[in-house]
């Protein structure tokens, strides 16, 4: 196996693991036993799952971080055919597994698509549900309506209810995001809330999910009460959120939670820079910030960029500059190119407004060359 083969010639390297970052390693390591057809449930935001993506969205970023790494020790990725003739011998049961390693290792999205749609009717009639899941997400990534299809199959295929209404919010959101299906997505909507939540015991978390939801589409199809009937929908999510938590024994479940609630407020900071409202965006994005530290650290990346905008956004440009360099260390750290290379704007931003041209022309730079390199915090004034 080519997949194999690439990450045994990494781990053949002397001293490799010296030359490469944490979060590559251990997406190596990862990978390693994905390819034994090993499920490595308890993964860092260092190896997330991008083909169980709740955005369903395309991204560089494995792409770009694995090509950093791999300059470091002069090697080579596996090609587009060999990453292809790897899946389509795969064992039915074995592809998403595959799958899952090709992305987190290569970030080809487009060799992944190609399997998905040369394997349709073999993924539809025999797939697992992750292999259904991975397959409507890349599809969905790619623009193709056969993510319908996949999600819809893995909405009959799921093995218990909270895999029903995973399917269901993967559909919907697909729905919204990727094809500005309204109807469709609302007539989903109230399915999941008129059948298929009220069959959970962890019905609270998931009716935050749905509030979440339900926030989005409002916002996407505007009218005069649209922010107003978001904001509450967020709102009542927050609410549900801390009701569950306060009862829920489980500890998974509890984590769970708190990374909704995490994302819940980032929607809250958006929708209030959307009504210009900017001191109460960087009230919630601060305070989100001392939720997630304590949380769901893996979020850490994503709420510093919030954070880092709203200050923007109030001129207090000196901030901006600060909490943009955190955010974009927890980027790399993480092996978030996307989240890097909007820091790294960010940072041009603010020194542009500073009035420190050399630094914004360092930073753009560095986004030409793709780099991972962290910022010295404490050396800019």
């Amino acid at each position: 196996m080519y997949l194999e083969d690439f990450i045994n010639q990494i781990l053949s390297i002397p001293k490799f693991d010296k030359k490469i970052d944490s979060a590559f390693l251990e997406r190596l390591n990862i990978s390693k036993k994905l390819l034994e057809g090993t499920s490595v449930r308890d993964r860092s935001s260092r190896s997330p799952f991008f083909l169980n993506d709740l955005g369903v969205r395309f991204t560089t970023s494995p792409r770009e971080f694995v090509e950093w790494n791999t300059k470091k020790i002069n090697v080579k990725i596996s090609s587009y055919d060999k990453l292809v003739s790897d899946m389509l011998q795969a064992e039915i049961g074995l592809l998403p597994y595959i799958m899952d390693a090709c992305i987190l290792l290569t970030g080809n999205f487009d060799a992944v698509f190609d399997i998905v749609s040369r394997r349709k009717s073999e993924i539809l009639k025999h797939g697992t549900y992750n292999a259904l899941i991975y397959s409507g997400t890349v599809c969905a990534s790619k623009g193709s309506k056969d993510s319908y299809l996949y999600f819809s199959k893995a909405i009959q295929r799921a093995g218990d209810i909270n895999h029903v209404i995973t399917a269901y919010h993967r559909l919907i959101i697909t729905k919204l995001k990727r094809f500005h299906d309204y109807e469709g997505a609302q007539e989903l909507l109230y399915t999941l809330i008129s059948k298929e939540i009220p069959r959970s015991k962890d019905k609270d978390l998931y009716m935050a999910l749905f509030d979440n939801m339900l926030g989005l589409a409002v916002v996407m199809e505007p009218n005069s009460f649209s922010l107003v009937m978001a904001k509450t929908l967020l709102v009542n999510a927050t609410d549900r959120i801390n009701k569950y938590v306060s009862t829920c024994s489980s500890i998974k479940g509890k984590s769970q939670a708190e990374r909704y609630k995490g994302q819940v407020a980032i929607n809250l900071v958006q929708l209030e820079i959307q009504k210009h409202d900017y001191k109460l965006a960087y009230h919630i994005a601060i305070n989100n910030l001392e939720h997630v530290r304590i949380y769901s650290k893996g979020y850490v990346a994503e709420a510093c960029s919030i954070l880092a905008y709203t200050q923007y956004l109030l001129k207090n440009y000196h901030d901006a500059l600060m909490t943009s360099k955190e955010a974009l260390n927890e980027h790399a750290d993480i092996g978030n190119f996307d989240g890097v290379k909007a820091s790294r704007e960010m940072l041009i931003s603010c020194y542009i407004k500073l009035g420190m041209k050399e630094e914004a022309k360092a930073e753009a730079q560095l986004i030409l060359d793709k780099s991972f390199k962290k910022e010295n915090i404490g050396s800019r004034k």
